[in-house]
């Protein structure tokens, strides 16, 4: 193999391509940092045989909650023998220096944060993916097109995911297949500082003056470098509760939609002719993910504190859990953590997690909230009958 076949990415004796070998080269320190991140980490789904369901196009679609997501999922599906994966990530991260290169070297693909929904731009991204699917990688991609800053599931954005369907279309006697994923964590080291983030957001858009967008830039990545900086330093690590990966079967997107008949006539190409079927299949991946995305007692303790305008007397908490719990589950959530837990036992959990986010105070028989973006947060789950 020269070298040159190498440099771009060309499969070795095992089908494994440059970027796959990229990650085996950093799983030992990737598995350091979430043991030093993290007090726990959990995947769970059904037995796959990753060999075997790499014989057909794989897309997976996962909910977006952190960038901690790109390492987890990745690394998780690489330990399930995924092999030559790849994932979308936004231009803020792929542009930053060293980050970005490394990202790079690791399979992603960039994504144009600001006009990244353009028509043009979105169909020859989708083209990009299609041969991706084709050559045999394996896509992961966040549907909602972003970090959720509130908590809620976002809407499902066509963009990318309709490259699954061109893919389909185009290969109809063979199976694309689409794989759920949601990542739930304790606490989501970009939480509490998602205000500075969306403040400088707000600054950035194009009709504010130069100056006004530099500050913007600063407050806009400045946050995720508050955020991140320290789990990346053995120095400043510090354990940040559990992490959890859920993933559901693998489904073809021949099952989820009837391509051919929802197909749009006389549409201009066939990025347009999928429009209708990229609907249909957006809400089933909705209704997928938030199935399987885990609730935990964070979730339970400040959806009951939302719900009492903010306060709750202590002789009245466990009796609110329990309810929020039991919605929980005669909703179809995925209630695996909480499920076996006492009301009391919530309460502490919830409790324990949201003090170490310094966003409750206990105390005269009361837990009050005391930062309402961290426990709005983390309620949007049932606020919004979402996933979070």
């Amino acid at each position: 193999m020269s070298d040159k076949q190498n440099d771009n990415g060309a499969q070795g004796a095992r089908g494994e391509k440059e970027y796959h070998r990229q990650i085996a080269s950093v799983k030992v320190a990737v598995n350091d940092f979430f043991v030093r991140n993290f007090t726990e980490t959990h995947i769970d789904g059904p037995d796959i045989d990753p060999e075997e369901l790499q014989k057909s196009p794989v897309m997976f679609v996962s909910t977006h909650r952190s960038h901690v997501d790109y390492f987890f999922a990745g690394i998780s599906f690489f330990k399930m023998g995924f092999k030559n994966l790849r994932f979308a990530a936004g231009d803020n991260l792929t542009k930053l220096p060293y980050v970005g290169p490394r990202f790079l070297a690791f399979g992603a693909f960039a994504v144009a944060r600001d006009g990244g929904f353009e028509r043009n731009y979105v169909r020859n991204l989708c083209a990009q993916v299609v041969k991706m699917l084709e050559d045999g990688d394996a896509v992961l991609v966040f549907p909602e097109g972003g970090r959720s800053y509130t908590g809620g599931m976002l809407d499902i954005k066509g963009g990318i995911l309709n490259a699954a369907l061109m893919t389909q279309a185009a290969n109809p006697d063979k199976d694309v297949y689409l794989l759920p994923s949601a990542l739930s964590y304790e606490y989501p080291p970009d939480v509490p500082f998602f205000p500075t983030l969306l403040k400088g957001k707000k600054l950035r858009k194009k009709p504010n003056n130069i100056v006004k967008r530099l500050l913007g830039n600063v407050y806009y990545f400045g946050a995720d470098i508050m955020a991140f900086a320290p789990l990346m330093f053995k120095a400043t690590s510090r354990r940040r509760g559990a992490a959890y990966m859920d993933y559901g079967a693998p489904v073809s997107v021949k099952s989820l939609v009837d391509l051919e008949a929802n197909r749009v006539k006389n549409a201009r190409d066939e990025f347009s002719a999928h429009r209708v079927s990229l609907d249909i299949v957006g809400e089933r991946i909705r209704e997928m993910l938030t199935s399987i995305y885990r609730i935990l007692p964070i979730h339970i303790m400040s959806s009951v504190l939302k719900a009492s305008g903010g306060s709750v007397a202590m002789t009245a908490v466990d009796g609110e859990v329990e309810k929020m719990k039991a919605l929980a589950v005669s909703s179809g959530r995925n209630c695996k953590t909480i499920g076996a837990m006492t009301a009391p036992e919530i309460v502490k959990a919830g409790i324990d997690q949201l003090r170490a986010l310094k966003a409750v105070r206990v105390g005269n028989g009361k837990i009050t909230v005391l930062k309402e973006n961290i426990t709005n947060y983390f309620a949007e789950t049932f606020a919004t009958g979402e996933n979070n």
